[in-house]
């Protein structure tokens, strides 16, 4: 997917971050400051590498976030976090973290080096502050994968148990003669083909179907 809407500066920064770091699940977080006020949006896209972000709508999950950034570039201030699942098997969660504020965007580590440079100290114990709040997030998407993990792995469990059970088995023979049914009635010239596919079903499967 390229930037096929509006181009806008926040849009623009989003996706460079995006595409900065190597292809996989990005969770992507932005909290937004106003008047006193936080306001937090957040998701989460599978970048391909490039411009390519595969997701059910990218664009739709990532308006609120470009909103946000467009606005904070005005006025306000903002911080933008970018955790990345990568596709490599066994590969450990990274982060980016940027400043959004006075019409610019920087990284944290580069807007605490600006803001402290002339104070070691104080740049020392912003560092610290910095590194821990990246733990805390890297700790915080990390729970989130585990989670999603652990739900696929439920998932994958129900279904095979379900497949040891006499109902999955009929209700798949149902489902092959209602294709067979259905593709003959609108008239698919290849639904003898299913057809033939659910009488294939229904001998082979038959003994596999539990008593």
């Amino acid at each position: 997917m390229t930037l096929s809407h509006t181009t806008t500066p926040g849009r623009i920064h989003l996706h460079e971050a995006i595409a900065y770091d190597v292809p996989g699940t990005k969770f992507i977080r932005v909290a937004y400051c106003w008047n006193g006020t936080t306001t937090i949006h957040s998701t989460d896209v599978l970048h391909g590498g490039g411009s390519l972000l595969i997701a059910g709508d990218a664009e739709a999950q990532l308006a609120p976030i470009i909103d946000t950034l467009d606005t904070a570039l005005r006025r306000g201030a903002a911080l933008l976090e970018i955790v990345t699942e990568p596709v490599a098997p066994s590969a450990h969660l990274t982060i980016q973290r940027y400043y959004i504020y006075g019409g610019r965007h920087r990284t944290d580590a580069a807007s605490n080096a600006e803001r402290f440079v002339h104070d070691p100290h104080q740049l020392a114990g912003a560092e610290r502050s910095r590194r821990a709040s990246q733990a805390a997030a890297l700790r915080r998407v990390q729970h989130e994968v585990d989670e999603r993990e652990a739900e696929r792995e439920r998932s994958e469990a129900r279904c095979a148990r379900e497949m040891k059970t006499r109902a999955f088995w009929l209700r798949r023979h149902r489902d092959h003669l209602g294709m067979a049914r259905g593709a003959r009635r609108v008239g698919e010239h290849k639904w003898h083909a299913y057809a033939l596919n659910a009488a294939a079903f229904d001998r082979t499967q038959a003994a596999a179907i539990p008593a």
